[in-house]
């Protein structure tokens, strides 16, 4: 071997010692500019028979599973198909201390299933509070799989509860009657929820067999203002909203993060 040839050899390996380091240090990189995901465990993989971060499953509407995609890990699981009457008797019954894991067995619905959760109340499920910082705006993403259905951020000028229920009030409302036999009856277009938020934006999604990522990437969140005005919105939560029809849904990935204006 000529002493020019074992110079370039050298030369090349260095260099590709170089290209090597230089990929190596890619990921980390394009890792720090990566936007910092504020939903806490948006992944829904840790937690302890419910997830950390969000409310807790109710075992009959809300499942914390494995999805059979493994890219995916742990998701959270919704059924629509349930009865109103069974699933306010159970409800009640979990905001008192029964575990999710003691939930009732689904009956069986029939007919044109309007008195099933999905022609009704819809199944709702709850991000703790995030902070939120005055004058910005924020993107809303999320990974689904089944029918459509919508995603609520909804804003706060002070933290409240995040107990089972605290948000809805139909549920409340069986609370205050000490109703369990015989559940309060709400009629479809009823409005289930406590409006204590200040703030309100909403997110269509889903709408494919498969699993997609659906966003607001045209209109990112303004949650601190309203009508071009502070509105004192501090804090923030993510709701998860899956209604007609009467289906399994499945959520994951859910993630916000701060609007990055590169103008």
């Amino acid at each position: 071997m000529s002493l020019r040839y074992a110079w370039l050899l050298s030369v090349m390996a260095g260099a590709i010692g170089l290209a090597v380091a230089a990929d190596d240090r890619a990921p980390k990189e394009a890792e720090k500019k990566q936007p910092r995901n504020l939903v806490a465990n948006g992944d829904f993989e840790a937690g302890e028979g419910t997830p950390t971060g969000w409310q807790t499953i109710d075992g009959l509407s809300t499942f914390w599973v494995k999805d059979d995609d493994a890219k995916h890990g742990k998701v959270i699981k919704f059924d629509t198909d349930v009865y109103q009457s069974q699933a306010y008797e159970w409800w009640v019954k979990l905001v008192k201390g029964a575990s999710p894991k003691d939930a009732p067995k689904k009956i069986a619905t029939k007919g044109d299933k309007y008195d099933t959760l999905a022609g009704l109340d819809g199944v709702w499920f709850w991000s703790d509070y995030i902070p939120v910082e005055e004058g910005k705006a924020y993107w809303l993403t999320m990974d689904v799989k089944g029918p459509g259905i919508l995603a609520w951020l909804v804003g706060y000028p002070e933290k409240g509860s995040t107990a089972f229920g605290s948000e809805n009030g139909a549920v409340q409302d069986a609370l205050k009657e000490g109703i369990i036999k015989k559940p309060v009856e709400k009629k479809r277009g009823h409005d289930p929820f406590i409006h204590t938020y200040v703030w309100k934006g909403q997110m269509a999604a889903g709408g494919s067999k498969e699993w997609k990522t659906y966003s607001r990437r045209k209109l990112p969140f303004r949650p601190t203002v309203s009508a071009g005005k502070p509105n004192g919105v501090k804090f923030v939560r993510v709701m998860i909203y899956p209604f007609w029809p009467p289906a399994t849904y499945y959520v994951d990935n859910v993630k916000l993060v701060e609007w990055q204006n590169k103008k």
